[in-house]
């Protein structure tokens, strides 16, 4: 003999029994809708204006935000992107700048060079847009053995901190005796390349 269920398990037996009705690949793929619609996208076009140049010169870079659709790559005006820098030696990508695109879909930003190294742009996703990464773009920065300061300045470049006496041919290194004390006429990138130009180090 059946002995009668009371009635609130009798409805969460009923209910456990509805969903176990649902088909499990409808339930598996719900979650997944919105990203399986999502348009593919890219940065087309990335470019960068010089991919060798002295140190504090201007690279400007640049690319198209595009998206797919119907088989047909087309421009994402306003889209947002992330350049990427990966330094000569750094111990990770540093995300540099955060630009969005014009009326065309097209991004142009400019960094003054410090260092070699790659550049990437990034394109944000969205609601209905998928992220993408470009083709990384290699910057090489020289840095000259020598410059002159800015006219009536103390100070010498980060990259070239070496002071140059021209009467003297005497050359000071940050901490000298006499460094504080020099105006320089020459500044040098490195003690060897001062003795290149036929200088040589203070005493003091």
């Amino acid at each position: 003999m059946r002995t009668a269920l009371p009635a609130r398990l009798s409805a969460r037996v009923s209910a456990a029994a509805a969903l176990a009705l649902i088909p499990a690949a409808l339930v598996a793929s719900a979650p997944a809708a919105s990203a399986a619609t999502a348009m593919a996208t890219r940065p087309a076009s990335f470019t960068a204006s010089a991919k060798s140049v002295p140190i504090t010169s201007t690279v400007t870079f640049k690319a198209q935000a595009q998206q797919l659709r119907a088989k047909t790559w087309r421009a994402t005006p306003g889209a947002t992107a992330t350049v990427w820098f990966d330094q000569d030696g750094a111990k990770a990508n540093t995300a540099m700048r955060t630009i969005k695109a014009d009326a065309k879909g097209n991004f142009s930003t400019s960094f003054s060079a410090s260092a070699s190294g790659v550049w990437t742009i990034r394109l944000a996703p969205t609601a209905t847009l998928q992220a993408s990464t470009s083709a990384p773009i290699r910057v090489n920065v020289t840095i000259p053995a020598s410059t002159r300061p800015a006219s009536g300045s103390w100070n010498c470049p980060s990259w070239a901190p070496i002071k140059g006496n021209a009467s003297s041919h005497i050359y000071h290194v940050p901490g000298g005796r006499y460094y504080a004390k020099t105006k320089p006429e020459i500044c040098f990138s490195s003690p060897a390349a001062a003795v290149r130009a036929g200088y040589r180090a203070s005493k003091a």
